[in-house]
Order: C-alpha cells, then sequence, then structure tokens
C-alpha cells in the first residue's frame, strides 16, 4: 500500500491556500493587538476588584 505522505499529489493545503504573506502577517498584527488589549483590559478589571 501506498502512503499518503509518500504520494506526489499536492495536499488540501497546497490547493486552497492562496493569500499573499504580506496580507497574513497585517492580520495577525491586527489580531494580535486587539487580543493584548482586551488581555489588558480584563487584567485590570480583574486587580480592581
Amino acid at each position: 500500500m501506498e502512503n499518503k505522505l509518500e504520494s506526489r499529489r499536492p495536499s488540501v493545503w497546497s490547493m486552497q491556500v492562496r493569500a499573499p504573506f504580506k496580507k497574513v502577517i497585517a492580520f495577525d498584527l491586527l489580531f494580535l493587538g486587539l487580543g493584548a488589549m482586551i488581555g489588558a483590559g480584563i487584567l485590570t478589571a480583574i486587580l480592581h476588584l
């Protein structure tokens, strides 16, 4: 039997992912910043109880 990892066919991910690298990094930084602000707000709320 042929192992799926050894096959020459491209994987599903390589066929579906078509986003430019700069756009991926921009969205990553955007959501990282939003998460940091939300986390800081939660931390501030907990410390002021």
